[in-house]
């Protein structure tokens, strides 16, 4: 009885990691073929909608392409830092190569317009948002957590393709 409750939870184990393991196949694949990425709420300038901890998918489209009213991410010149408001409004750029825009931004929580339009050709659309579930993502990126979850999986795969131990005297059904 032991071993087959060992058993059903090392299955059900391997499946979790299996579905994992595509869901972050299916991750890559989508940001490759469509532009996808994630987006982690780290500030309130989007509450209520947009709870700090939030986790969005977005899609990368021209930068004309974007509405008013849509939530988008986007790089502030001069710095790798992205910013992820709601688009006040778009003005179209054709002289500056394909997709360009200025856009002004501005946070849901903000009293007041970014300080700074942005000029961009491209633009990350939010599609999909998930409370809190991107404080755990930030959790996970630390070394403490890849090195736990490093150890789990090499005790569950071992676990998985240990030699069993055969019963000496096996008894064999008669026909």
């Amino acid at each position: 009885m032991v071993a087959r409750s060992a058993r059903v939870v090392r299955e059900v184990l391997l499946s979790l990691a299996a579905f994992l393991g595509l869901l972050c196949l299916l991750g890559v694949l989508a940001s490759l073929l469509f532009g996808a990425g994630f987006v982690v709420f780290r500030t309130g300038s989007m509450e209520p909608a947009y709870p700090v901890g939030a986790l969005s998918l977005t899609v990368r489209e021209p930068a004309d392409q974007v509405k008013p009213g849509e939530v988008v991410s986007v790089v502030r010149q001069g710095t790798k830092t992205l910013v992820t408001h709601r688009a006040v409004s778009v003005h179209p750029e054709p002289g500056n190569g394909p997709g360009a825009a200025t856009l002004v931004l501005k946070g849901d929580a903000n009293s007041s317009e970014d300080p700074l339009p942005y000029q961009v050709t491209t633009a990350q659309r939010v599609v999909f948002t998930v409370p809190f579930l991107g404080s755990w993502v930030m959790a996970a990126r630390g070394p403490w957590f890849l090195t736990v979850l490093t150890l789990v999986l090499a005790v569950l795969v071992t676990w998985a393709f240990w030699p069993r131990r055969q019963p000496r005297h096996a008894v064999k059904e008669a026909s």
